[in-house]
């Protein structure tokens, strides 16, 4: 039976949001959403569980990426710089432009969506309605 993959975020401040429900997406680098970073920080699959760790690596929610899609900095999804808390693309720009270096209006990455999950889901959980 399979674990939980884990995740952190760059600040606790996020990992509040993510408990909340206000937080509903994030980002990552081209050629950084398959990577296993470390032990709390697995590659980014759709469909799977997610731990989320704070800076104190203790569990405080888990979460299920729901979908990815490639975007571009000159044409940030609503959805994106909403589900990242911003009201609007240029705020998102600004909360971002350090993370990606100062990108250029062509810059591409992924953006990833997901789910608080309830409370007790697992990825041992996973399938057991459909069981016979």
């Amino acid at each position: 039976m399979a674990e939980n993959r884990r995740i952190q975020f760059v600040a606790d401040s996020l990992v509040d949001e993510i408990v909340e429900g206000r937080k509903t997406a994030s980002v990552a680098k081209l050629g950084e959403v398959d990577l296993e970073e470390d032990e709390y920080n697995s590659a980014l699959v759709v469909g799977e569980y997610y731990d989320v760790y704070d800076s104190s690596l203790t569990n405080r929610a888990t979460i299920r990426i729901v979908g990815m899609e490639l975007c571009r900095w000159d044409d940030v999804p609503e959805r994106l710089w909403r589900g990242e808390t911003n009201e609007s693309a240029d705020e998102f720009r600004v909360d971002h432009c350090s993370y990606f270096d100062r990108p250029g209006h062509d810059y591409e990455f992924v953006a990833y969506y997901f789910d608080l999950a309830p409370t007790g889901s697992a990825g041992s959980d996973r399938g057991k309605e459909n069981a016979p």
